[in-house]
């Protein structure tokens, strides 16, 4: 898309050049923001007819900015439609009460933008992929919706979990000590709160949006909710008749495995300091058992809102399907996945068998099964290689299969975008 651009006059903004008004089609414009993303840069232009944006690669100025300009490419240009069409939405929906907040919610997105590596990253992964982008444009809409909406609050290290029934959520004070809440009295999850109370004052949408979540925790925390009070496990002297066998093993799993752990015995959650984990303690039958618990982030939630996590859940295992599997082995890579891996030993590709071996952690029994069943791979194309004619090369079919593999994992995003829910069970399987 070319842009005809007359005239342009510029003001410094902070150390660059930009203009601050732009004559676009015999129609003058004001400057109101800036987006840069990981090629296109974008200048977002208002006046009282409308809202638009033009890269700034198009205008041909001699600017002097502390980056080069590069041309966007088509997921970028998704992007842009889609924040000037919502910046479009809450204009009419009466959002801002003046143009000057207007500019610092698109500052804010912009710092949003360039500070979540992953969010850059995965639209890296469409950079000059137009047919792919084309097919999956409302994906990308709604992936764009639910990452950047009420941006910029920062969940990270904020977490919610179950134990025996009842919820919590916990995180990390200024000081860096762990709080934990009760969280039984609010039927919505953590995410719906937080951003739910983020309408209730400006204390809560500052610029830094880990600034502003902690705000928000500490308040509930202090006003909303009830602290779960949290002590040294080995200076608890008194429990509840039904806690004091779990107190005493908890100690006593403390001392021997020389742990950290602050805990409460009413509730029976635990945390220890030195794996940063959630624990608790309960008693089947003659034994008591100590358990990890599973929290749940940000990304438990599902697409209804829904905490997908629970301690209880069981997890059916989809049908196998090659490209996803390939997409779920190459977004895990820094994660434990013996159980995906015993499920679905006998269905793995050559290619998967050798990603698996090379990028994984296993335990010796797996990395004896997955070596045999590569080995059985190489006697059957072996033997196959002996029954062709010379001409039909299985390396050609091999080569074929690995093309296709690496291209799955180049699109590992994409995959991720249409696969919905399948993925979704997938994903969880790692929880467990």
């Amino acid at each position: 898309m070319c842009y005809f651009v007359e005239k342009c006059v510029t003001i410094r903004l902070g150390d660059s050049m930009l203009p601050n008004k732009v004559i676009y089609k015999g129609k003058e414009f004001e400057t109101i923001g800036f987006i840069k993303l990981n090629n296109g840069s974008f200048l977002i232009l208002q006046n009282d007819e409308d809202t638009i944006y033009l890269d700034l690669n198009k205008l041909k100025l001699n600017l002097d900015l502390n980056f080069e300009i590069k041309d966007p490419t088509k997921v970028e240009i998704v992007l842009m439609d889609y924040i000037v069409e919502a910046i479009k939405n809450d204009i009419r929906n009466g959002k801002y009460q003046s143009k000057n907040d207007l500019k610092r919610d698109i500052v804010d997105l912009n710092k949003y933008i360039n500070t979540h590596a992953e969010f850059l990253s995965n639209m890296k992964q469409l950079d000059f992929k137009d047919d792919v982008v084309n097919k999956i444009i409302t994906s990308l809409l709604s992936y764009f919706d639910e990452t950047i909406k009420d941006t910029p609050l920062n969940f990270d290290g904020i977490t919610s979990f179950k134990v025996d029934g009842k919820d919590f959520i916990k995180y990390r004070d200024r000081d860096g000590h762990i709080k934990i809440m009760d969280d039984n009295v609010d039927n919505r999850n953590f995410i719906e709160q937080f951003k739910s109370k983020q309408n209730e004052s400006k204390y809560f949408n500052l610029e830094d949006g880990n600034e502003s979540a902690l705000n928000i925790a500490e308040d509930m925390n202090k006003y909303q909710k009830t602290s779960v009070d949290l002590s040294e496990v080995g200076e608890i002297k008194e429990a509840p008749r039904s806690q004091v066998l779990p107190t005493i093993t908890m100690q006593k799993y403390n001392d021997e495995l020389d742990k950290r752990i602050v805990g409460n015995v009413e509730s029976s959650v635990y945390y220890d300091e030195k794996d940063d984990k959630v624990l608790t303690a309960k008693q089947e039958g003659s034994k008591v058992v100590v358990s990890e618990v599973n929290e749940a982030t940000t990304s438990s939630i599902n697409e209804y809102g829904e905490t997908i996590l629970d301690e209880d859940k069981s997890i059916e295992y989809p049908p196998y399907d090659e490209e996803v599997v390939a997409e779920y082995l190459y977004t895990n890579k820094n994660n434990k996945i013996d159980k995906f891996v015993r499920h679905y030993l006998n269905y793995f590709t050559l290619n998967q068998i050798n990603f698996i071996l090379n990028n994984f952690s296993l335990d010796e029994e797996l990395v004896v099964l997955l070596n045999e069943r590569k080995d059985q791979f190489m006697k059957e194309m072996e033997q196959t290689k002996q029954k062709e004619k010379p001409k039909v090369k299985i390396l050609t079919l091999n080569n074929q299969s690995k093309a296709a593999f690496v291209d799955t994992l180049l699109l590992s995003f994409v995959v991720g975008l249409v696969s919905g829910m399948y993925l979704i069970i997938l994903i969880l399987m790692i929880m467990s």
